[in-house]
């Protein structure tokens, strides 16, 4: 079985991809981050110890989208958490559709 976790350097989705390791529940786990949260590298680190294999990438794009490995499932924690996100009028992010993340499935 095929795992892929969108946000996967985020806290939920480290702990998800440790989980799954760490209970043998996939063989196969990747991520995507596009690590604009500060800590992600750090996170980035320790699944590519545990053997998951980390993706740089933007699930807002459709040219990542399209370079990310095949999975069976996708499990999405892509998120920007921060209460202060986009309170300047700055925003990073844009809204994601579902189109976006039924793309991975699609193989």
């Amino acid at each position: 079985m095929r795992i892929l976790i969108t946000g996967v350097c985020g806290f939920v989705g480290t702990t998800i991809a440790q989980g799954l390791r760490e209970h043998g529940a996939a063989p196969e786990i990747a991520g995507v981050d596009n690590f604009v949260r500060p800590g992600s590298e750090t996170n980035r680190l320790a699944l590519k110890r545990a053997g998951v294999t980390v993706v740089h990438g933007d699930v807002r794009l459709a040219s990542d989208v399209e370079a990310l490995p095949p999975a069976d499932w996708v499990i999405d924690a892509a998120a920007n958490p921060s209460v202060l996100a986009g309170v300047d009028g700055r925003a990073l992010v844009r809204p994601s559709t579902p189109a976006s993340t039924l793309g991975f499935a699609a193989d």
